[in-house]
């Protein structure tokens, strides 16, 4: 496995130098190896693993390790920059990055760097409790570990194009999405200028998680005049939980800011079948040659 260390200076969506506030013993808890077959659906990407990075990592705040798996460019060139698409439910998103290489390699988008963020194994990543503290429970400091550790260590290690890079989630990660954009002002680092916001529970917000997510987006407007980052906001027409028309009054919503940058895709399928096409899409849109 080839792991690709460079130096370079790091600016962030917003045009500042990324910072990383990693402590030394996160610094010292990093490996790097390859892909695990420990990994639950190793299967689905045993025959491209020799492509794909594993970096294990742990985090103070959260008290958690994760697993992070990279996927550089084919022919990637340390004296290149490239845009970063980061993807959260490393479990399910592993899968993608051997069913998404060949778009760079077929040459149906630009070269970029694919991450993912798992859980460290053992843990049942699929369960909704577990996946509950970190993007709803403890989503501040799971940003926090994506803004101001993982995104700038990674910036360190890889020439990446911030200004051009995407975050994504889907369901529970969807509703962090929402965190996500909506609380990145707060956060010393800017990574990130897309977001991709799958199918986002907002369901769960009407209960006790309202005190964290009701209409966020007020509160994000008293504290800034404009919002400029890129949405690609989606959902199934088969959703459960009225996905459709509660993600078409948070459009409206946010209307009333003014903002023009929420880009909003109906597929049709439930709740996970549409995903594969809509990352695939999502690509196209971001960094498609086309």
């Amino acid at each position: 496995m080839l792991i690709i260390f460079s130096v370079s200076c790091h600016i962030g969506a917003d045009g500042k130098k990324l910072k990383n506030y990693m402590t030394p013993a996160e610094k010292e808890s990093i490996v790097f190896s390859a892909v695990s077959p420990n990994q639950k659906y190793y299967h689905e990407v045993a025959e491209t693993a020799e492509y794909i990075q594993e970096m294990s990592v742990y985090d103070e705040e959260l008290d958690s390790t994760y697993i992070i798996h990279i996927t550089l460019p084919p022919d990637y060139d340390k004296n290149k920059s490239y845009p970063m698409y980061m993807m959260t439910d490393g479990i399910w998103r592993l899968s993608d990055h051997a069913e998404l290489r060949p778009m760079m390699v077929n040459g149906e988008i630009e070269d970029i760097i694919m991450v993912s963020i798992g859980y460290n194994y053992g843990i049942d990543a699929e369960e909704i409790d577990i996946r509950l503290v970190e993007f709803v429970e403890k989503s501040d400091r799971f940003l926090d570990f994506i803004t101001n550790n993982l995104a700038p260590y990674l910036g360190e290690l890889y020439h990446i194009d911030n200004k051009r890079s995407a975050l994504m989630g889907h369901s529970l990660g969807g509703l962090f999405m929402y965190y996500a954009v909506f609380n990145h002002d707060k956060y010393k680092n800017s990574p990130f200028n897309y977001y991709v916001m799958a199918s986002p529970s907002f369901h769960i917000t009407n209960n006790q998680w309202y005190w964290k997510y009701g209409n966020i987006e007020e509160k994000y407007f008293k504290r800034n005049k404009k919002f400029e980052k890129q949405v690609y906001l989606t959902a199934g027409d088969n959703e459960a939980y009225g996905y459709v028309p509660v993600i078409n009054n948070f459009v409206q919503r946010t209307k009333v800011y003014g903002v023009t940058t929420i880009d909003c895709k109906i597929y049709a399928g439930d709740h996970s079948s549409f995903v594969k096409q809509m990352l695939r899409d999502s690509l196209l849109k971001f960094y498609g040659k086309g």
